[in-house]
């Protein structure tokens, strides 16, 4: 199994008395039981330890360096009525062949000078009853997927709040997106079969200030059907093939006052400009 960069892996150390460097006598005076308890106090030159084994094969040890082996063959227990201080000094490596369970009935407060790295092979699952918290005092990185590809989701039960700005590099979808102030585009803004509303009823394109219920263009305004305005008022109009009905009708109901009497001078139906 590949082990992560910061994985430190550790053996157990070999006892000072061993087949290769058996205790010397009379240095080692070794204490058995016929039920198969031994107790060893050797001082064999440079190979000095204490031994406490069970018949079980579960022993402590004190190696000649002062290092300390507790070995259980079976489960171990321990249990303490009060409070209980570890301190130490050098680093701490813990393997666990199975699972690891722990529950702590009240607060878990953790201070660390350094850094945290974790490398989960697996799924990471955090369920959080009461209010979630998180402070960084530098930037936030959030990476998801790998070479096939993944997604982030954020779901809320009522909204998300964002105080700064929002960058993105793809796009934006939503079923509705409102804005309290106003959008900039740099290359345009395209609208569905619904239209584009805004608020107070006015859309400003090239100009900085929307005037409400009107449309105002820094350009032109290019339709591929049709323009409607009811009551429009246009300065200078080009068109290549257009139909001004509001003229039209201006034209064909208006009166000349001439020497032989009024005259009127209707026009075909549709004039084209």
């Amino acid at each position: 199994m590949l082990q992560p960069d910061f994985f430190k892996a550790w053996t157990e150390p070999m006892s000072a008395a061993n087949t290769a460097y058996p205790p010397v006598y009379p240095y080692n005076n070794s204490t058995a039981t016929p039920g198969g308890h031994s107790f060893e106090l050797d001082d064999t030159p440079t190979r000095e330890r204490i031994r406490i084994q069970h018949r079980s094969k579960t022993f402590i040890e004190m190696h000649p360096n002062g290092d300390e082996v507790h070995k259980i063959y079976g489960n171990g227990y321990e249990i303490v009525i009060n409070d209980k201080n570890v301190s130490i000094s050098g680093n701490v490596n813990i393997t666990v062949a199975g699972d690891a369970y722990i529950n702590i009935q009240g607060d878990k407060i953790e201070q660390i000078d350094g850094n945290v790295e974790q490398h989960i092979k697996g799924n990471y699952t955090q369920v959080v009853e009461g209010i979630t918290s998180m402070t960084s005092q530098g930037d936030t990185n959030i990476i998801c997927g790998g070479v096939l590809g993944g997604g982030l989701k954020l779901q809320t039960g009522d909204y998300m709040h964002l105080s700064g700005d929002l960058s993105v590099d793809g796009e934006i979808v939503g079923g509705k997106i409102t804005s309290t102030g106003r959008i900039d585009a740099a290359t345009g803004i395209s609208a569905g079969p619904l239209g584009f509303v805004t608020m107070t009823g006015g859309v400003s394109v090239g100009i900085p200030v929307a005037v409400p219920t009107q449309v105002n263009s820094a350009g032109p305004i290019n339709s591929l059907t049709s323009i409607s305005a009811p009551l429009g008022s246009f300065g200078i109009s080009s068109s290549i093939l257009g139909f001004d009905t509001i003229n039209l009708l201006l034209h064909n109901t208006h009166f000349h006052i001439a020497p032989n009497g009024t005259t009127s001078t209707p026009i075909p139906t549709e004039i084209s400009a």
